[in-house]
């Protein structure tokens, strides 16, 4: 006598909301994005429909495919959006193959328990085993990718830094600075490495008059006159996103600030630029061949 199986739709709606949340959640982690609860909820509740495809009728396979495909992408696209297509497919396939490795796991438990129970329709698989422990186990999964990324992420190197002092425009300015492997900025008539500034980071240091004439050429007016008495230089400088010429002195020295004095460096430039370097533990940048 053929056995029945009878699915509360309830249940299955309910278990299979919590389990996409939750592979979401690991899937955003692992993708490199967060997305908010609205959306989480959208996302999952999208995941819960889709199971309902386990009650159509059979399908060729190159629908059920595409089936399963189309859910992958529109369930992770309602959960993080679809600014980025790259970032719209590895999201989407880090949470097919979290669902893969759900069901490899579960998979598992059922055959070291006994259990062997399951229907399959429209490649959607229906477990009989209990909806705690299908929680419980997706548990598992999302904590084993926590763990891992916690054990693998990469610790930023602590960024060594340094005192400089120069005298600038009469006035003595102290500076911490850090090495920068990609810096190699010359002045073009001296060829010497120079030391790159923050302008944003260090203006509350600068003499007056030179925060002055910066201010004028980093809001368009590249005509305004130095400071007097002031060498200026112009040092090009090239980035992936825009090329140009950053503003600068030339100086006497530049001296390096140690716990047994002061050593000077001789002479040199030093350069401004326009944007913060985005750290509170130094204000400029030197390169390799500074010191």
């Amino acid at each position: 006598m053929p056995i029945k199986t009878v699915v509360y739709l309830d249940v299955l709606l309910l278990t299979n909301f919590l389990l996409a949340y939750f592979l979401l959640l690991a899937a955003g982690a692992l993708s490199g994005q967060r997305a908010g609860f609205g959306r989480m909820l959208a996302g999952s509740g999208l995941a819960a429909l889709s199971a309902l495809f386990l009650f159509a009728p059979p399908q060729p396979y190159p629908v059920q495919a595409a089936y399963k495909i189309a859910t992958a992408l529109g369930i992770t696209a309602a959960a993080f959006g679809r600014r980025s297509l790259r970032r719209l497919l590895t999201a989407a396939c880090w949470y097919a193959a979290l669902n893969i490795a759900l069901a490899g796991v579960v998979m598992l438990v059922m055959l070291n328990t006994g259990v062997r129970w399951l229907d399959a329709a429209n490649l959607t698989v229906y477990l009989h085993i209990s909806p705690l422990l299908l929680l419980g186990l997706c548990g598992v999964c999302c904590a084993a990718v926590e763990l891992g990324l916690r054990l693998l992420s990469r610790r930023e190197p602590t960024v060594k830094t340094a005192g400089l002092e120069f005298e600038l425009c009469g006035q003595l300015v102290r500076l911490r600075a850090a090495l920068d492997t990609g810096c190699h900025l010359q002045d073009p008539l001296t060829c010497l490495p120079v030391l790159v500034v923050s302008y944003p980071d260090a203006k509350a240091r600068l003499p007056a008059a030179a925060d002055a004439f910066l201010a004028q050429w980093f809001a368009g007016q590249d005509r305004a006159e130095p400071p007097p008495g002031a060498r200026l230089r112009l040092v090009p400088c090239g980035t992936a996103a825009e090329k140009g010429l950053l503003p600068g002195f030339a100086v006497q020295g530049i001296s390096l600030i140690t716990e047994k004095g002061v050593l000077g460096l001789g002479r040199s430039a030093v350069v401004f630029a326009p944007r913060s370097f985005g750290s509170t533990d130094y204000e400029a940048l030197y390169g390799s061949d500074f010191m």
